[in-house]
């Protein structure tokens, strides 16, 4: 990476991130919440804490104690190994598709779920009804990644709902993959966005699952909240215990619509999917920043990656849609009270 920019001097962030700050030693502000978020965490403490809530629900399901979701990447990998072999949890792993699920992805998740001799059932819905989704948030937001956020939970949280189970254990890493500040979309402001579109009945299946169920009947973890993530403990356990086959190099997503969303984010804000990443990693010690700026340099789309049309093509939409990308936001759109989100999130945390 050899443009001339200032970074941070722990984490790689650039000076074009937004509402960066840097102190007199050049450490930006993001690292600072970041210490101040998850530094002095008492791991045993955490621990003890995820055993009392999984003896909570072991043995309480007709046929599982938990649902997994289970994309075939490291994280959720790792979830659904420590969820069967570590805590004995009779497991449910859920594969979704969202239309551009890597194959590979899929092909191991089977091939994993067959070896830790765990059910697997796999949810695509319509790719019409997804397309039309998409478009819209791709017109409304310049991005469409927006769909997802809401969609991926609700398809969990239904999915745990219809097969009895009340506990739901995910492999997302708050401190390592958590996106910037004030990115993520809630079901207010996504009806915001959708309603004068796309009928909200035709919607609510996928996208609304009842606030009550979720606040009483399904309870969802992050194992990494409990449990200290060591990317390279987890390479090794998986590559010994299922033949993963990948190595820290491989970090990726697996959704094939990753670089034209990084390429449309990077677009609308000056950074991309894989540079804020890989700085989250930076700044929690897993990889140097020498690394992360190689990779990013390799990996970041600098101009519209390789298909980028034919994506837009099957989404019926055109290049046209980089029209006043800037001036698109999900913030031009109402969404819930975050007053009201935070002390809805709180309860639902202390509840069993």
């Amino acid at each position: 990476m050899t443009e001339d920019v200032r970074r941070c001097t722990r984490c790689t962030l650039p000076d074009y991130y937004p509402n960066i700050d840097f102190d007199e030693n050049g450490v930006c502000n993001v690292c600072k919440e970041h210490d101040s978020k998850y530094s002095n965490i008492d791991w045993d403490a955490r621990k003890n804490k995820l055993e009392k809530i999984l003896n909570r629900y072991r043995g309480k399901g007709e046929k599982y104690d938990i649902l997994v979701p289970f994309s075939g990447g490291k994280d959720s990998t790792y979830t659904l190994w420590t969820m069967k072999h570590v805590y004995g949890m009779r497991c449910l792993a859920f594969n979704f598709d969202n239309g551009f699920l890597d194959p590979g992805a899929l092909a191991f998740a089977k091939k994993a779920a067959s070896n830790l001799d765990v059910d697997l059932i796999t949810y695509s819905p319509s790719f019409n009804l997804l397309k039309s989704v998409y478009k819209r948030a791709l017109e409304a937001t310049g991005e469409f990644c927006a769909a997802c956020v809401v969609l991926m939970p609700t398809a969990i949280f239904r999915a745990a709902d219809t097969q009895g189970i009340r506990l739901i254990a995910a492999g997302f890493s708050d401190m390592l993959e958590a996106p910037p500040a004030g990115s993520c979309i809630d079901r207010v402001r996504f009806k915001s966005i959708m309603k004068s579109v796309i009928p909200l009945k035709k919607l609510k299946w996928d996208y609304f699952f009842p606030s009550w169920k979720r606040m009483f009947k399904v309870k969802q973890i992050n194992l990494p909240d409990f449990i200290e993530w060591d990317l390279p403990m987890i390479y090794e356990t998986l590559n010994r215990e299922l033949d993963f086959g990948k190595s820290m190099a491989d970090v990726r997503y697996d959704c094939l619509g990753t670089p034209h969303s990084s390429f449309l984010i990077k677009s609308k804000t000056g950074i991309g999917k894989y540079e804020y990443l890989y700085a989250n990693m930076v700044r929690s010690g897993v990889i140097s920043m020498d690394e992360a700026l190689k990779t990013v340099d390799e990996r970041e789309p600098k101009t519209a990656p390789e298909g980028f049309e034919e994506f837009l093509k099957s989404l019926d939409c055109d290049i046209s849609i980089l029209d006043g990308i800037k001036e698109k936001s999900i913030h031009n759109f109402k969404g819930r009270n975050t007053s009201i989100r935070r002390i809805a999130i709180k309860l639902r945390e202390m509840l069993p």
